[in-house]
């Protein structure tokens, strides 16, 4: 029987995984830039911790739980934040988190869809200010940015204004949520079957339809805005909230547009303000959300008697690495192979290779009995560019000889001067 991997999960070989690690790292730095700083929770919780009224319906189906039925694999990372904000009183407020980990979900495999995600969150926590939605849309944005994703667009809405269209078209409440979640679907499923779902739900076709075209309208944002005010009066304050949040958008110098996206629902059900999507496009296609997030001022009160306002951002890693471009494939970190020519000049290599590690430098070295053309054959296979010689000769002179791969050129040097060329 052959060995496979499980649905729904992948390897990532050497070259993919350092190709993962730069984009990583650039998010990461972003981050910091930004003033957030890193936590580390675990990859199990509890589940009464994770059924604590946090994800809603839709998610629990698709948590994964042990055996033993008290613990299981995280869903995503907002919960386990909110989890330790509850149990560390003492926290300095707002609180500027990021963690990058692994979250599951018991989700039917497709493109740029798995089981196993690699996300990277960034969080306020203690601010009910409209500045902390910017600051955490922002971030995110130059992230992104920052590895190669430049053509993307903001969606952003809320669910206050969600629900007011939810009173103004009658939907009963019981089953609003059905319709947000049809309503969210637009765009990955035809205007015909968003009608029909709706339907379904218990609205009137006639009304089904006005709702869909009252959603679809395009219009300018601040007319969007201004509409639903004229509408349903009771959301000004929350319409007036949006506006700010683009106005601040305004001063980061992102490249992206903010759109007014009143479809934007977002599946989870502890969202209850502010609302966002980072949609991109590649090859004139609309690609799978890459990063999203909203307000939840509700969560951390759900595990601690003090609630708190808090916001949230997350980029998932593993779609983004799917869709960016980072530069020419490497297979390894090493910048210099140092190769000896035969098994007597062993110790001179390893003295050399260990040399230029200590100041800094990438190396790898031969650890086979192989000849010196098939050493240079895997240098190039591994795409390293220098590949210092050592042989009798170079022993003698307590030199080395270090080659160019791109171009063959070859140079006797110093162990000195190696190091200078290899640094400079």
């Amino acid at each position: 029987m052959p060995i496979e991997l499980l649905r729904g999960m992948r390897d990532y070989g050497p070259g993919e995984a350092i190709r993962l690690r730069e984009i990583t790292s650039k998010v990461e730095d972003v981050f910091r830039r930004f003033g957030f700083y890193p936590i580390e929770t675990p990859s199990l919780e509890s589940t009464e911790t994770l059924n604590a009224k946090a994800y809603g319906r839709e998610a629990e189906k698709e948590m994964y739980t042990l055996d033993d039925g008290k613990s299981g694999l995280i869903y995503d990372l907002t919960v386990p934040l909110a989890r330790y904000v509850s149990m560390n009183k003492g926290l300095g407020l707002p609180f500027k988190r990021y963690q990058i980990a692994k979250a599951w979900r018991r989700d039917e495999p497709q493109r740029m869809r798995s089981r196993e995600l690699i996300q990277a969150d960034i969080d306020i926590v203690g601010s009910a200010e409209p500045t902390s939605e910017a600051e955490a849309i922002a971030a995110t944005a130059i992230a992104l940015e920052g590895v190669g994703v430049t053509d993307y667009t903001i969606l952003i809405s809320s669910r206050v204004i969600l629900n007011a269209i939810m009173e103004i078209f009658k939907v009963p409440e019981d089953k609003r949520t059905g319709v947000m979640i049809t309503i969210d679907k637009l765009g990955k499923i035809s205007r015909e079957k968003a009608l029909e779902q709706i339907s379904e739900s218990g609205v009137g076709e006639k009304q089904a339809e006005a709702l869909l075209n009252f959603i679809n309208e395009e219009m300018e944002n601040a007319k969007k805005l201004q509409k639903i005010k004229n509408d349903a009066p009771s959301v000004t304050a929350e319409s007036d909230r949006l506006s700010s949040i683009i106005s601040l958008l305004g001063n980061y110098g992102i490249n992206g547009a903010v759109k007014v996206d009143f479809s934007l629902a977002r599946g989870l059900g502890y969202y209850t303000g502010t609302v966002w999507e980072l949609v991109a496009e590649k090859d004139g296609k609309r690609l799978p959300t890459i990063a999203a997030g909203g307000r939840y001022d509700g969560l951390i009160g759900i595990y601690s008697k003090t609630p708190m306002p808090a916001v949230g951002s997350s980029i998932g890693l593993s779609r983004v690495y799917e869709v960016v471009d980072i530069g020419e494939a490497i297979n390894t970190y090493a910048t210099v192979y140092v190769a000896n020519i035969g098994q007597e000049n062993v110790e001179y290599a390893l003295k050399a290779a260990n040399t230029m590690r200590s100041n800094g430098i990438r190396v790898d070295m031969n650890l086979t009995a192989r000849n010196i053309s098939k050493q240079l054959e895997y240098a190039n296979a591994m795409r390293i560019k220098y590949v210092a010689i050592v042989g009798g000769r170079e022993k003698e002179q307590n030199m080395i000889r270090l080659r160019d791969m791109g171009d063959g050129s070859e140079e006797l040097l110093s162990i000195e001067d190696v190091l200078k060329k290899l640094k400079g």
